[in-house]
């Protein structure tokens, strides 16, 4: 079943083989918490940009232990066929090197503007629907994934 948490997708990389990071890094949090994951990390302290220098494949940063990095695409998120796309490959990856354990972050999708209400709204669907894909995809790639957050929105409709 897959578990749902509210946190930094980084802390969860000691947890599981392998955390599929979407994103960006900005002045944002996830750059905070990018600076504070890498430090002491060998490869990765004289990685900037994640996004950017490791995006696209796996990256194994101790041994067993495993990130991928998939940039954000237009407006801060991606489409369903584009996160569809980019999940497939990495789960895909991870089946065929015997990953038992996954986390992500997702990412929104790109209709976001300048109401809040529908905002909320569309995030609200986008996590539905990464729960029901990763429902699916443990099945499918006998594996356990988690869906993590640094904001609420995978866990404020549970309570």
């Amino acid at each position: 079943m897959t578990k749902i948490a509210q946190g930094d997708i980084f802390q969860a990389a000691s947890r599981v083989q392998l955390v599929i990071v979407f994103g960006h890094l900005g002045f944002n949090e996830m750059r905070q918490c990018w600076e504070a994951f890498k430090r002491n990390k060998g490869q990765l302290s004289q990685i900037q940009d994640p996004f950017m220098d490791l995006a696209g494949r796996a990256v194994e940063w101790v041994p067993g232990k495993w990130l991928w990095f998939v940039p954000e695409e237009q407006n801060h998120g991606m489409t369903e066929t584009q996160l569809a796309n980019a999940l497939d490959g990495a789960l895909a990856w991870a089946s065929q090197n015997s990953i038992g354990s996954v986390a992500t972050n997702g990412i929104a999708n790109t209709d976001h503007g300048n109401n809040t209400a529908d905002n909320r709204r569309s995030d609200e669907q986008r996590a539905a629907w990464l729960e029901d894909y990763a429902r699916k995809a443990e099945q499918r790639y006998r594996m356990a994934i988690q869906l993590i957050s640094m904001n609420d929105v995978f866990v404020r409709n549970r309570e």
